[in-house]
């Protein structure tokens, strides 16, 4: 029987393992149990309640929501509450009203058939499903920002924020709605109505210090590992990347680097994690802008990426064209008195270094993981008046 060498336990390290204690996302669990447990004192009477997470990506927010609903589960649970949480990743979950629907049906009652019917009629059988069967729910909508970025058909939160006016002659069984998003730039595409509806106030999730990513890193590798395979030193210069303005604190991006780092050195039978593994897989796996890559821009081909960013957010694409680029681009280089800028040769350089890719002139796009968390680094850089190359 194979037995691994490096790994006691390789899902360990896997973004969907939720670990028995989420370290560091104390206060937002308190938070969030804090918003909901006045449910279980009287059910009927607690008031739909809309609840919005932000933060970057990576940094523990869908944990943290699974933690708070098992901690609420067992707390209704000891109070005879029946309550159904249902989690739905917008990314997974279709782009349309109708997936959604569908899908949140199939969790709250899957014996009822949704063929037929309507967007807004499956809801309504599902808020009467609830009430038949004394069944109270709390829905959370992950990657909301997605869905609002990529479909015109935003309704959905005016709808679900809405469901205790469906039928004002009924109770609502539907306690909460918590959205979560990387940031509240999404907003700007919501009307009036339904800001007012979702609120403003939302529970947020900072990026890790450096100790707490150490921190979680240690806890995961103890239960991933066999003993002694990963120093401390490996823990740190992950650490190193994890904190950087690009990484923004993404703990998904140092489980991947120690899972097939741990691959590697089982490869290649070293019996310990080396640093040099550590850095191939960096290599092998970073999708985007390297903070090396970074210090060595030039003043123009930062104005060239901000002026790509630019018509990116301006096209709402993934990819723009070099025309874009170029009056973007010559716009910033006004503004920051650059007075020479060769648009199609800095472009082409960076398409030589894979920090953007060129498929046509009409498509080119940003290598980036993050264009927020890019265009931040770039600001600051440029503002920070250094000499240009």
């Amino acid at each position: 029987m194979y037995e691994s060498i490096i790994f006691k336990d390789r899902k360990k390290l896997s973004p969907r393992y939720i670990p028995k204690e989420i370290i560091h996302r104390e206060k937002q669990i308190d938070l969030l149990v804090r918003t909901f447990i006045d449910i279980k004192d009287d059910p009927d009477t607690f008031p739909l309640t809309v609840l919005q997470i932000i933060g970057p990506a990576g940094i523990g927010k869908t944990s943290t929501v699974m933690k708070f609903s098992v901690i609420l589960q067992n707390e209704l649970k000891n109070n005879k509450i029946n309550i159904k949480i249902v989690y739905i990743n917008l990314k997974l979950q279709g782009g349309n009203k109708y997936a959604i629907y569908k899908y949140l049906l199939s969790c709250i009652a899957p014996e009822l058939p949704a063929q037929g019917l309507s967007a807004e009629e499956m809801l309504r059988q599902m808020l009467d499903y609830l009430i038949m069967n004394n069944i109270y729910s709390l829905i959370i909508l992950d990657e909301i920002d997605y869905l609002i970025k990529i479909s015109k058909e935003i309704g959905i939160i005016y709808d679900l924020t809405r469901l205790n006016e469906f039928d004002p002659t009924k109770k609502c069984n539907v306690k909460g709605v918590i959205f979560i998003a990387r940031s509240t730039e999404f907003y700007e595409k919501l009307d009036k109505a339904e800001l007012s509806s979702m609120g403003r106030a939302f529970i947020e999730f900072p990026t890790y210090t450096i100790e707490q990513v150490s921190d979680i890193l240690l806890r995961r590798s103890k239960e991933a590992f066999k003993d002694n395979v990963i120093g401390t030193d490996i823990i740190d210069w992950i650490s190193k990347i994890i904190i950087s303005p690009i990484v923004n604190g993404d703990i998904r991006y140092a489980l991947d680097l120690l899972s097939y780092a741990g691959n590697l050195a089982e490869s290649e039978g070293t019996e310990q994690i080396l640093l040099e593994q550590i850095r191939k897989i960096n290599r092998q796996i970073y999708n985007g802008i390297t903070d090396e890559d970074i210090k060595e821009l030039s003043k123009s081909e930062i104005i060239i990426l901000l002026g790509m960013i630019r018509g990116l957010k301006i096209k709402n694409k993934d990819y723009v064209d070099l025309k874009e680029i170029r009056i973007q681009s010559l716009e910033l280089a006004e503004k920051y008195k650059v007075k020479k800028i060769d648009v199609e040769n800095i472009v082409d350089d960076l398409a030589e270094r894979k920090i953007i890719k060129i498929i046509a002139l009409k498509k080119i796009s940003l290598i980036s993981s993050s264009i927020e968390n890019l265009e931040k680094v770039l600001m600051s850089k440029i503002d920070s008046n250094f000499d240009s190359k």
